[in-house]
């Protein structure tokens, strides 16, 4: 076998509406944790904190349905540090229409929230760094964003990284392909001032066919390091079918979109473990999957 390595990292986002509802206890958490350090996750990256009137901590700042001893972003960095564990905290995100109204108002909110987010859990450890979570593909007003969040998260954490992850334009997320090339020429535009805060770049996997892959996480190769941006691949462990439904990914799949990474990657995230390859997921075969992804890893030692 090629030099395949697992995933390292693993996204939760606690706050989406097209993912299923965990809704898990403490312990189902904590126990969550032992599951993940079994397939060596070591790194956690929540997608974001603040979404559509949702927070993930009892916020004095920002609207939030979490009780003062419901803080779930103290938990997982609590825990994650008990285990040598590391944590890329989401940030503040208004919704999926944020592009169309502008980047300031999202850039002065996300100023509150990290002065908020550093004052109650700056002193964890396992807080390793920052996740940029407005997902797009190279259109609207990304570039401006990126710069704006990337040089205050900077400026307030010099200690601490930035992490994003972008998808690739194709009929997946938009009404028309980019090309390899094309791909790399809007991204270089992207990052020509903002590549110097972002540390992180983990590309989605499942936001282009696999028959392209190779030529797509080649072309984010060439972006990342003309910028000097470590690569990570961002492996969607469920399908993306013409109902908008997810379910957990089919094994043969999921593995091929590793290798194929394998050579131009330095780790991959994915997204994510708890829904989609958790023995504890709501979806049956998730549990399948697990152990079909051990199986895989095991044999190749």
């Amino acid at each position: 076998m090629k030099n395949i390595f697992p995933i390292k990292a693993t996204y939760i986002d606690e706050l989406s509406y097209i993912m299923p509802a965990i809704n898990w206890s403490k312990e189902q958490w904590l126990k969550e944790f032992d599951f993940m350090q079994e397939v060596e996750i070591d790194t956690i990256v929540l997608s974001k904190s603040w979404f559509d009137g949702k927070c993930l901590y009892p916020s004095k700042v920002f609207s939030t349905l979490k009780k003062e001893n419901e803080d779930f972003l103290e938990l997982i960095l609590s825990e994650a540090e008990k285990r040598n564990m590391k944590v890329f905290v989401g940030g503040y995100m208004s919704s999926n229409s944020w592009n169309a109204s502008g980047v300031d108002q999202e850039i002065e909110k996300n100023k509150l929230f990290v002065d908020e987010v550093l004052s109650r859990y700056g002193h964890f450890k396992s807080f390793v760094g920052w996740h940029i979570p407005h997902e797009v593909c190279s259109e609207g007003n990304i570039a401006d964003l990126l710069l704006g969040l990337g040089e205050f998260y900077k400026r307030k954490s010099p200690d601490k990284l930035v992490m994003y992850s972008p998808q690739f334009r194709s009929t997946f997320t938009s009404y028309s392909d980019y090309s390899p090339e094309r791909t790399i020429r809007a991204w270089d535009i992207i990052l020509k001032e903002s590549g110097k805060f972002i540390d992180i770049c983990a590309f989605q996997d499942g936001t282009v066919s696999l028959p392209k892959y190779i030529e797509y996480i080649k072309s984010a190769k060439i972006i990342c390091d003309k910028h000097d941006i470590r690569l990570w691949a961002c492996v969607e462990t469920f399908d993306r079918d013409v109902r908008k439904m997810y379910f957990p990914h089919n094994f043969e799949l999921l593995r091929e979109r590793i290798e194929i990474a394998s050579d131009f990657v330095e780790n991959y995230v994915a997204s994510d473990f708890a829904r989609f390859l958790s023995p504890q997921s709501i979806f049956e075969s998730a549990k399948n999957l697990n152990v079909l992804y051990k199986n895989y890893f095991k044999q190749g030692e």
